[in-house]
Protein backbone atom coordinates (compact mmCIF):
# COMPACT_ATOMS: atom_id res chain seq x y z
CA UNK A 1 0.00 0.00 0.00
CA UNK A 2 1.65 3.47 -0.77
CA UNK A 3 2.10 5.86 1.86
CA UNK A 4 2.20 10.00 1.85
CA UNK A 5 4.32 11.53 3.55
CA UNK A 6 2.50 14.55 3.22
CA UNK A 7 3.60 18.11 1.64
CA UNK A 8 5.82 20.18 3.09
CA UNK A 9 9.97 20.37 3.87
CA UNK A 10 11.36 16.88 4.68
CA UNK A 11 14.57 15.43 5.85
CA UNK A 12 14.98 13.23 3.30
CA UNK A 13 13.66 14.56 0.48
CA UNK A 14 16.06 17.76 0.89
CA UNK A 15 19.13 15.49 0.93
CA UNK A 16 17.83 14.05 -2.21
CA UNK A 17 17.56 17.38 -3.91
CA UNK A 18 20.64 18.42 -2.89
CA UNK A 19 22.29 15.54 -4.98
CA UNK A 20 21.29 16.96 -8.11
CA UNK A 21 23.42 19.81 -10.29
CA UNK A 22 20.14 21.22 -11.30
CA UNK A 23 18.56 21.47 -7.88
CA UNK A 24 21.41 23.27 -6.72
CA UNK A 25 21.90 25.86 -9.80
CA UNK A 26 17.86 26.98 -9.26
CA UNK A 27 17.84 30.07 -7.55
CA UNK A 28 16.68 30.30 -4.12
CA UNK A 29 12.68 30.64 -5.10
CA UNK A 30 12.68 27.84 -7.29
CA UNK A 31 14.86 25.60 -4.56
CA UNK A 32 11.98 26.79 -1.89
CA UNK A 33 9.20 26.15 -4.56
CA UNK A 34 10.37 22.51 -5.40
CA UNK A 35 11.60 21.76 -1.55
CA UNK A 36 7.78 22.64 -0.14
CA UNK A 37 6.05 21.46 -2.79
CA UNK A 38 7.51 17.81 -3.30
CA UNK A 39 6.24 15.06 -1.16
CA UNK A 40 7.47 11.79 -0.78
CA UNK A 41 5.60 8.14 -0.92
CA UNK A 42 6.37 5.11 0.14
CA UNK A 43 5.19 1.87 -2.00
CA UNK A 44 5.43 -1.91 -1.31
CA UNK A 45 6.29 -4.19 -4.02
CA UNK A 46 3.25 -4.37 -6.68
CA UNK A 47 1.97 -0.82 -5.47
CA UNK A 48 0.82 1.05 -8.42
CA UNK A 49 2.68 4.88 -8.45
CA UNK A 50 0.53 5.79 -12.02
CA UNK A 51 -2.17 4.12 -13.94
CA UNK A 52 -2.25 4.27 -17.98
CA UNK A 53 -5.03 6.51 -18.94
CA UNK A 54 -4.71 8.81 -15.41
CA UNK A 55 -3.79 12.36 -15.77
CA UNK A 56 -0.15 13.44 -15.24
CA UNK A 57 0.63 14.61 -11.99
CA UNK A 58 3.91 13.86 -11.51
CA UNK A 59 7.97 13.97 -12.08
CA UNK A 60 8.95 11.09 -9.95
CA UNK A 61 12.40 10.81 -8.56
CA UNK A 62 13.21 7.27 -6.86
CA UNK A 63 14.80 7.29 -3.33
CA UNK A 64 15.29 3.23 -3.34
CA UNK A 65 14.41 0.49 -4.79
CA UNK A 66 12.77 -0.37 -8.45
CA UNK A 67 10.10 1.11 -10.41
CA UNK A 68 8.56 -0.79 -13.41
CA UNK A 69 7.26 1.29 -16.45
CA UNK A 70 5.10 -1.21 -18.81
CA UNK A 71 2.08 -1.78 -20.56
CA UNK A 72 -0.34 -4.50 -21.17
CA UNK A 73 -1.32 -6.24 -24.34
CA UNK A 74 -5.19 -7.57 -25.41
CA UNK A 75 -4.21 -10.66 -24.13
CA UNK A 76 -2.66 -9.73 -20.67
CA UNK A 77 1.09 -10.38 -21.73
CA UNK A 78 3.41 -7.22 -19.68
CA UNK A 79 5.52 -5.00 -21.84
CA UNK A 80 8.44 -3.85 -19.70
CA UNK A 81 9.45 -0.33 -21.32
CA UNK A 82 11.99 0.97 -18.52
CA UNK A 83 13.08 0.11 -15.51
CA UNK A 84 13.41 3.39 -12.98
CA UNK A 85 16.46 2.83 -10.62
CA UNK A 86 17.54 4.25 -7.22
CA UNK A 87 18.34 7.77 -7.92
CA UNK A 88 16.89 8.05 -11.56
CA UNK A 89 13.76 10.23 -12.56
CA UNK A 90 10.90 9.55 -14.70
CA UNK A 91 7.10 10.49 -15.56
CA UNK A 92 9.06 13.72 -17.59
CA UNK A 93 7.44 12.76 -21.11
CA UNK A 94 4.01 12.58 -19.96
CA UNK A 95 4.18 16.32 -18.42
CA UNK A 96 5.89 17.47 -21.26
CA UNK A 97 2.91 16.27 -23.92
CA UNK A 98 0.47 17.17 -21.29
CA UNK A 99 -1.12 13.69 -21.81
CA UNK A 100 -2.35 10.77 -20.11
CA UNK A 101 -0.09 7.93 -19.06
CA UNK A 102 0.17 5.90 -21.65
CA UNK A 103 1.82 3.19 -19.24
CA UNK A 104 1.70 1.62 -15.94
CA UNK A 105 4.31 2.10 -13.31
CA UNK A 106 4.76 0.47 -10.11
CA UNK A 107 7.10 -0.77 -7.69
CA UNK A 108 9.14 -3.63 -8.39
CA UNK A 109 10.49 -3.63 -4.61
CA UNK A 110 9.84 -1.77 -1.58
CA UNK A 111 10.54 1.85 -2.99
CA UNK A 112 10.65 5.32 -1.81
CA UNK A 113 9.61 8.50 -4.21
CA UNK A 114 9.95 12.12 -4.69
CA UNK A 115 7.13 13.31 -6.39
CA UNK A 116 7.75 16.70 -7.61
CA UNK A 117 3.90 18.01 -9.04
CA UNK A 118 3.33 19.07 -12.74
CA UNK A 119 3.06 23.02 -11.83
CA UNK A 120 6.71 22.97 -10.20
CA UNK A 121 7.91 20.73 -13.60
CA UNK A 122 6.69 23.29 -15.42
CA UNK A 123 7.71 26.58 -13.83
CA UNK A 124 11.43 24.58 -13.26
CA UNK A 125 11.73 23.93 -17.12
CA UNK A 126 10.23 27.30 -17.50
CA UNK A 127 13.22 29.06 -15.91
CA UNK A 128 16.24 26.55 -15.44
CA UNK A 129 18.24 25.85 -18.65
CA UNK A 130 20.45 23.66 -16.04
CA UNK A 131 17.25 21.73 -15.60
CA UNK A 132 16.28 21.94 -19.52
CA UNK A 133 19.80 20.02 -20.08
CA UNK A 134 19.27 17.85 -17.87
CA UNK A 135 15.74 16.62 -19.19
CA UNK A 136 17.43 16.09 -22.50
CA UNK A 137 20.20 13.48 -20.82
CA UNK A 138 17.89 11.28 -18.90
CA UNK A 139 15.55 11.27 -22.05
CA UNK A 140 18.40 10.47 -24.30
CA UNK A 141 19.70 7.89 -22.23
CA UNK A 142 16.19 6.23 -21.91
CA UNK A 143 15.65 6.28 -25.49
CA UNK A 144 18.57 4.21 -25.87
CA UNK A 145 17.25 1.84 -23.39
CA UNK A 146 14.16 1.64 -25.28
CA UNK A 147 15.75 0.35 -28.21
CA UNK A 148 18.06 -1.73 -26.39
CA UNK A 149 14.70 -3.57 -24.83
CA UNK A 150 13.05 -3.25 -28.62
CA UNK A 151 16.31 -5.01 -30.15
CA UNK A 152 16.13 -7.75 -27.23
CA UNK A 153 12.75 -8.44 -27.58
CA UNK A 154 12.68 -8.93 -31.26
CA UNK A 155 15.98 -10.46 -32.28
CA UNK A 156 18.05 -12.14 -29.11
CA UNK A 157 17.76 -15.52 -27.57
CA UNK A 158 16.61 -15.62 -23.75
CA UNK A 159 19.56 -15.59 -22.56
CA UNK A 160 20.54 -12.33 -23.78
CA UNK A 161 17.28 -10.78 -22.96
CA UNK A 162 17.84 -11.72 -19.36
CA UNK A 163 21.58 -10.15 -19.53
CA UNK A 164 20.36 -6.94 -21.07
CA UNK A 165 17.33 -6.80 -17.80
CA UNK A 166 20.19 -7.08 -15.51
CA UNK A 167 22.04 -4.45 -16.55
CA UNK A 168 18.98 -2.14 -16.74
CA UNK A 169 18.94 -2.37 -13.09
CA UNK A 170 22.64 -2.58 -12.21
CA UNK A 171 23.75 1.02 -11.10
CA UNK A 172 26.46 3.20 -13.06
CA UNK A 173 28.84 2.74 -11.16
CA UNK A 174 32.88 1.97 -10.99
CA UNK A 175 32.16 -1.17 -8.66
CA UNK A 176 32.98 -4.39 -10.60
CA UNK A 177 30.64 -6.36 -8.22
CA UNK A 178 27.47 -5.26 -7.50
CA UNK A 179 24.66 -6.75 -5.45
CA UNK A 180 20.96 -6.10 -7.00
CA UNK A 181 18.36 -6.40 -4.56
CA UNK A 182 16.12 -7.92 -7.71
CA UNK A 183 14.06 -11.41 -7.47
CA UNK A 184 14.09 -13.83 -9.99
CA UNK A 185 9.98 -12.74 -10.24
CA UNK A 186 11.15 -9.30 -10.57
CA UNK A 187 13.80 -9.68 -12.92
CA UNK A 188 10.76 -11.97 -15.23
CA UNK A 189 8.62 -9.38 -15.03
CA UNK A 190 11.38 -6.64 -16.66
CA UNK A 191 12.61 -9.16 -19.28
CA UNK A 192 9.36 -10.88 -20.49
CA UNK A 193 10.55 -14.01 -19.62
CA UNK A 194 8.73 -17.06 -17.47
CA UNK A 195 10.31 -17.24 -13.71
CA UNK A 196 11.65 -20.62 -15.04
CA UNK A 197 13.61 -19.07 -17.91
CA UNK A 198 14.88 -16.80 -16.32
CA UNK A 199 16.68 -19.22 -13.78
CA UNK A 200 17.70 -21.34 -16.75
CA UNK A 201 20.15 -18.10 -18.12
CA UNK A 202 20.94 -17.10 -14.63
CA UNK A 203 22.40 -20.89 -14.00
CA UNK A 204 24.24 -20.35 -17.33
CA UNK A 205 25.80 -16.97 -15.59
CA UNK A 206 26.47 -18.47 -12.71
CA UNK A 207 28.65 -21.08 -14.22
CA UNK A 208 30.33 -18.48 -16.48
CA UNK A 209 31.46 -16.51 -13.57
CA UNK A 210 28.84 -13.13 -14.14
CA UNK A 211 26.46 -13.67 -11.06
CA UNK A 212 26.73 -15.46 -8.10
CA UNK A 213 23.74 -15.83 -5.43
CA UNK A 214 23.43 -14.92 -1.57
CA UNK A 215 20.98 -17.72 -0.42
CA UNK A 216 20.28 -15.66 2.90
CA UNK A 217 19.95 -12.52 1.41
CA UNK A 218 18.17 -12.92 -1.70
CA UNK A 219 20.02 -10.79 -3.76
CA UNK A 220 22.13 -11.47 -6.72
CA UNK A 221 26.06 -10.59 -7.15
CA UNK A 222 26.47 -9.67 -10.33
CA UNK A 223 29.84 -8.72 -11.93
CA UNK A 224 29.29 -5.56 -14.09
CA UNK A 225 32.35 -5.75 -16.15
CA UNK A 226 31.39 -9.59 -17.36
CA UNK A 227 27.87 -8.65 -17.95
CA UNK A 228 28.24 -5.93 -20.00
CA UNK A 229 31.16 -8.28 -21.91
CA UNK A 230 28.16 -10.85 -22.23
CA UNK A 231 25.70 -8.07 -23.92
CA UNK A 232 28.25 -6.16 -25.62
CA UNK A 233 29.06 -9.50 -27.92
CA UNK A 234 25.76 -11.04 -27.85
CA UNK A 235 26.92 -14.00 -25.62
CA UNK A 236 30.23 -14.59 -26.59
CA UNK A 237 32.26 -13.30 -24.39
CA UNK A 238 31.06 -15.91 -22.06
Amino acid sequence: MISNMGAGPNENIARFLEGWEWYRSLPADLRSLTLTTATEQHALPGDYIAREGMPSTHWYGLLKGYLQMYVVGSDGSETTLYCLREGEWGGDGSLLKNEPRRYDLRALTTAEICCIPVQTFNALRQASIPFNHYLTEVMNARMGSFVTMLVASRLLKPEARVARGLLMVAMDQPDRLQALAVSQHELSLICGLSRQRVNMALGDFKRMGIVSIEPNKGMLLVDVQKLRSYVLTDGQAG
